[in-house]
């Protein structure tokens, strides 16, 4: 099995088309089982699309319309034209740059079915706090999984910020009884408050990355990004959590400049794992 994670930082980055299709080419040539995508944009005045237009995609409750633009949507098209059949599904968080419906996005080989946690103490689209975890259930070789694509606030006390959106996910996806994987953009380095509050989750789940038989290069950004401007080192903050007796064959950091083309103001993570 083979999942990967990416903070996409769609249509921000230069030569955005470009580096669409370079994701999609490693896609393609990978061959991954689920992808999980954050900061997946449309701007807000594109055409919207019909449901006929919208192959393979699942809604989910009160969802926003896509739009012409939407970053998975120009994807998935791009998938298509290599052959590639993906399942898959979006929602929005909150209002990004005043332009953009920024959200999460899940893509899988099988069919999937998706559903949106508000998290956030916020609820406003137009307060860039509010966060939305796209949670989908698919499969993977007939095993029904649930994975979800985060993308968290900053660490600010025990009770707000990244704590309290982390219990409130963590409260709804409690009764779940299939594997759940946990993938994105959780905004706390390791060895971090924020990391440590997930290490102590009462969720079957483990940071692959210590686990893993074979690992690559740890950090997924490097010194100022946006929400991390006074950075001054590497620091992992995106991960991938994986069910607690899965075994980790390879961790792998992608779209570094070595195993991939930089994409995107993150590097992205893979993981290959039975």
């Amino acid at each position: 099995m083979k999942i990967m994670t990416l903070n996409t930082h769609s249509w921000l980055e230069e030569e955005p088309q470009e580096k669409l299709k370079q994701i999609a080419q490693k896609i393609c040539h990978e061959q991954y089982d689920v992808i999980a995508l954050q900061e997946v944009n449309q701007t807000m005045d594109a055409k919207r699309l019909t449901s006929e237009q919208l192959k393979n995609f699942s809604q989910v409750q009160e969802q926003t319309p896509i739009r012409s633009d939407n970053f998975a949507y120009c994807l998935i098209q791009l998938l298509a034209e290599q052959g590639e059949t993906y399942y898959w599904s979006w929602e929005m968080s909150h209002i990004g740059y005043a332009i953009y419906e920024e959200g999460n996005a899940l893509l899988s080989k099988q069919p999937l079915t998706s559903q949106t946690h508000l998290v956030s103490e916020t609820k406003e689209k137009e307060d860039y706090h509010t966060r939305k975890i796209l949670v989908g259930q698919t499969s993977v070789k007939t095993q029904c999984i649930t994975v979800a694509s985060c993308h968290f606030s900053w660490w600010a006390d025990e009770k707000s910020g990244f704590a309290f959106e982390w219990k409130e996910l963590e409260a709804s996806l409690a009764p779940l009884t299939t594997p759940l994987y946990l993938l994105g953009d959780f905004n706390n380095p390791a060895e971090g408050s924020g990391y440590d509050l997930v290490a102590k989750s009462q969720l079957p789940i483990r940071d692959a990355y210590p686990i893993a038989q074979k690992k690559q290069a740890e950090a997924t950004i490097e010194k100022r990004i946006d929400g991390w401007e006074n950075n001054k080192e590497g620091l992992r903050i995106d991960y991938i959590y994986v069910p607690q007796d899965c075994f980790v064959t390879s961790y792998q950091r992608i779209f570094d400049g070595e195993n991939g083309p930089i994409v995107s103001d993150h590097y992205g993570v893979a993981v290959t794992l039975e």
